[in-house]
């Protein structure tokens, strides 16, 4: 059997691998609007949907079991009509029975025949189902009036999520026989101290779970925030206050719910060029050092409260802020030194060698696009600035908030829960139920690493990284969550809040499956929403035993997501990477600054063939590597809207890699919905990039997505005492179209485009590109494209590719085998099947209502 061949075995059960779905297009889907999936807990309504298809189409005992389950399904949809404070009741008697009814459900549909691709959604992935009961054997009650003396009771709860963790440790053997042990958490605000650290003693046992859930009615906050008061008057003329926090820190301030701004410059200020200077002599056994800084002199184009940088007041905790096209970079300043208003800013390493440790100027730390965290940037409303030598939190308020009534909560835990497992014991058997995770930050990048991505916030730190020309380092560390988990088996949240999250909310690392996040809410996070899997060699190549090291079998199934990437814009709603049986689907995700779902890694680059899926790359430049772990990933129904916020040169989904064993074992995307790009974004909206090899993507839909363009960001301003210089004309190259509704970049190729939807006379004419393409091959791709080419990106299908390839010794260009199968140019929304528009994206009713709360 070939590596990573065989399935994953996740204690209830195996998932097997399938084969890509096949078109049927006659049977119906059970998300449609007439035959909804009503209820978000895996509960009756769900069980009757879908056993009432499964008798239709296969056939049941009797006329009697039909009529039985319609009225299943009837009494379901008349409960979910119930008030909204029945909701958290419906989890709580319902829930408890809803593995065994999906079990039931599975053994069902699964005689409708085909691989799990042509079946129901709701039956695609059972081999994790938990095998024991869904009963109770123990509760423990903890509240915020509670104490940790109390036994935990009901009438006398404990106070603290920890004292509840120990309680369920030493709950007795022969009672976790019996049914699963839950923590009962009564409303109101859970300001933990310290985060939640779960361990594999900490697990169910004998296929039983414990679980963390809202008590009955109740809307329990779990908040790593305290909450400022005694706020007084520092500054009349800009009305900024002033409370007191002492020493603690933060990247992040909520005034009433809603995100302040850290205190900024304008954008693009003028007078300051970045002059990095690698070393003369890049000596192999010694740590690469980009020397030079950011050149500044005083100009009156800069208002006067920040224009001399020699006044601001504590320069090391002052953070530059670059930008390029897929990514962002922030790097504190170390020392500012000069006279007469001209000088250098040194910045503190190793985040400064970092943020320029490619050779290709361009994606290098080459303009300032603000600087942050100073008193001086302070001159707006809904902007606050914290001195942490002083203690002193400063804040300009928004018209109509009331300092002395306001909510005002300031992150400082950096972690709320913590789940650690090992390879030989993982943490497993744990669920989340109806809470909300809010209030966490995220130190880093205000550290020496500052915060240098690679690519959707996976990033450089320490002094190991080598000079490139291909924009990527092999060598990356990932943003983590404020949630997170390693080494985790069967944990599940479901029907949660993760709101204002200073960081990854959800992390799944190494070793993560049979995990599943069904029915949530992510809202305004500072990076991705949801993180699954890693990009490390012991994720995609990991030593004997490989399996317990590998991510599989994970959900991630009809949650909203919306508002992520508020402080690193370079990240996607969700990011996978070397994965195995992942099911991507249902979700609803919006406002993304860059690409909506993002998943792989390597650009071919550690993948088995080597393949140099990046300009200027070179075959097994990274080292050979073994077969890929990626196979049976599935990429379904899911609904994009308002992607690309920020940066460009991403999609509402972005692969890159090998995805697949073999054209028989694609990576699947299909029956997604994508609409409403930002105009200027440049970007293909099902993005194929580098090294991206063994992929279907079918019945996909492509609306109101037009062409964008490059953007390097802004020329110089007339006058500036310092315009930076360049290799090439920004001002030009900006106007360039970027994009299509497909597209790629160095793509390997075998990939299946069958009856997708795109809007026709999207195409840019070819005249456009007359011209530009001397301007590029002589700018900053001039070393990087492999070859000359008469600039026309386009090909007859719409296909983009600004940066085709062709090997030198094989003579093959790439991409290989982009088969087109049935797709259809459409005027406009009516032109797509009613049936995929509406089963696109999150599917409850019940979830919609918890996001009202």
């Amino acid at each position: 059997m070939s590596r990573f061949g065989h399935a994953t075995t996740c204690n209830a059960g195996t998932r097997e691998s399938t084969k890509p779905a096949e078109s049927s297009p006659a049977r119906p889907s059970l998300m449609t609007p007439d035959h909804p999936v009503a209820v978000s807990h895996g509960s009756i309504a769900k069980r009757g949907t879908l056993l009432l298809w499964a008798c239709i189409l296969v056939g049941c005992a009797s006329s009697g079991d039909v009529e039985r389950l319609r009225m299943e399904r009837e009494q379901a949809k008349a409960a979910m009509s119930a008030e909204l404070g029945q909701e958290r009741k419906l989890l709580t008697d319902i829930e408890r029975d809803s593995e065994a009814q999906r079990a039931s459900a599975e053994k069902l549909a699964s005689a409708l025949g085909g691989s799990p691709q042509n079946r129901p959604a709701a039956a695609d992935a059972s081999a994790c189902l938990s095998s024991g009961t869904a009963t109770t054997s123990v509760e423990f009650w903890i509240a915020p009036h509670g104490n940790d003396a109390n036994p935990g009771t009901r009438s006398a709860p404990f106070l603290t999520l920890e004292r509840a963790r120990e309680a369920v440790a030493h709950v007795e053997k022969k009672r976790w026989e019996e049914g699963d042990v839950v923590v009962l958490l009564q409303d109101g605000i859970y300001r933990i101290e310290r985060p939640l650290r779960l361990r594999s003693d900490d697990s169910g046992r004998n296929g039983h779970d414990v679980v963390y859930r809202a008590a009955p009615g109740a809307h329990p906050i779990i908040s790593g925030s305290v909450q400022v008061k005694d706020w007084t008057l520092h500054d009349q003329t800009l009305n900024v206050h002033k409370a007191f926090v002492g020493q603690r820190r933060s990247r992040q301030l909520y005034v009433n719910g809603r995100r302040a701004t850290r205190a900024r410059t304008e954008p693009f200020p003028a007078g300051f060029r970045p002059l990095p200077l690698p070393p003369s002599d890049a000596d192999q056994n010694k740590p690469y050092l980009v020397g030079g800084g950011i050149l500044f002199a005083t100009t009156n184009l800069n208002p006067e409260r920040w224009r001399n940088p020699m006044t601001w007041t504590n320069p090391r905790e002052v953070e530059a802020v670059g930008k390029d096209q897929w990514r962002m970079a922030i790097v504190p300043l170390a020392s500012i030194t000069g006279a007469q208003g001209i000088g250098t800013m040194t910045l503190r390493q190793p985040a400064w060698t970092n943020a320029n440790i490619t050779t290709t100027p361009i994606w290098n730390f080459w303009q300032v696009e603000r600087f942050e965290n100073a008193y001086e940037f302070l001159d707006e409303p809904g902007e606050w600035y914290l001195n942490a030598a002083s203690g002193w939190l400063y804040y300009i308020p928004r018209p109509g908030e009331d300092l002395a009534k306001a909510d005002v909560e300031l992150p400082v835990q950096e972690v709320l829960i913590e789940g650690q497992g090992t390879p030989e014991n993982p943490i497993s058997h744990l669920r989340f139920e109806g809470l909300t995770f809010a209030y966490a930050t995220w130190m880093g990048p205000s550290g020496d690493n500052g915060y240098v991505p690679d690519q959707s916030g996976f990033i450089l730190e320490g002094s190991g990284h080598r000079p490139n020309k291909i924009g990527h380092s092999k060598n990356v560390t990932r943003t983590p969550g404020n949630l997170s988990f390693l080494y985790a088996s069967q944990v599940t949240f479901r029907q949660n809040r993760f709101e204002h999250l200073g960081a990854v909310a959800l992390d799944f690392n190494t070793g993560s499956k049979c995990n599943r996040v069904r029915d949530n809410l992510f809202q305004d996070i500072s990076s991705a929403a949801i993180q699954l899997g890693g990009v490390s060699d012991i994720d995609h190549a990991p030593p004997p035993p490989e399996e317990p090291h590998l991510t599989s079998d994970n959900e991630i199934v009809n949650n909203v997501i919306k508002e992520t990437g508020r402080d690193f814009v370079d990240t996607a709603g969700i990011f996978v990477g070397f994965t195995r049986n992942t099911l991507i689907e249902h979700n609803t995700i919006s406002d993304v600054p860059w690409s909506g779902i993002a998943i792989g890694w390597g650009w071919g680059l550690l993948d088995q063939s080597g393949f140099p899926g990046v300009p200027g790359a070179t075959w097994h430049q990274w080292g050979d590597y073994p077969l890929t772990p990626n196979s049976g990933n599935k990429i379904r129904y899911n609904f994009f809207e308002r992607f690309l916020g920020d940066r460009w040169d991403g999609g509402a989904i972005y692969t890159t890699g090998q995805q697949g064993h073999s054209p028989e074992d694609p990576l699947l995307i299909e029956g997604n919905v994508a609409i409403g790009k930002r105009a200027a974004g440049g970007g293909n909206t099902f993005y194929t990039d580098g090294g991206s090899r063994y992929i279907t993507l079918k019945s996909n839909v492509s609306l109101n997505n037009p062409i964008g363009h490059m953007d390097f960001g802004l020329p110089p301003r007339p006058g500036d005492p310092l315009p930076y210089t360049t290799t090439f004309p920004v001002a030009k190259i900006n106007t360039i179209p970027y994009g299509s509704d497909s597209g790629g970049c160095v793509t390997y190729g075998e990939i299946v485009f069958e009856d997708n939807y795109w809007l026709e006379g999207t195409i840019p004419a070819k005249e456009l590109f007359i011209g530009l393409s001397d301007l590029l091959l002589t700018g900053f791709l001039s070393d990087l494209l492999h070859k000359d080419v008469l600039f026309d990106p386009y090909s007859a299908q719409g296909y983009f590719d600004i940066c085709p390839y062709t090997d030198k010794a094989t003579k093959i260009s790439y991409p290989t085998q982009l088969t087109y199968i049935n797709n259809h140019m459409i005027k406009g929304r009516g032109d797509v099947p009613k049936q995929i528009l509406d089963q696109a994206g999150a599917q409850t009713k019940l979830l919609e209502q918890i996001m009202e709360k």
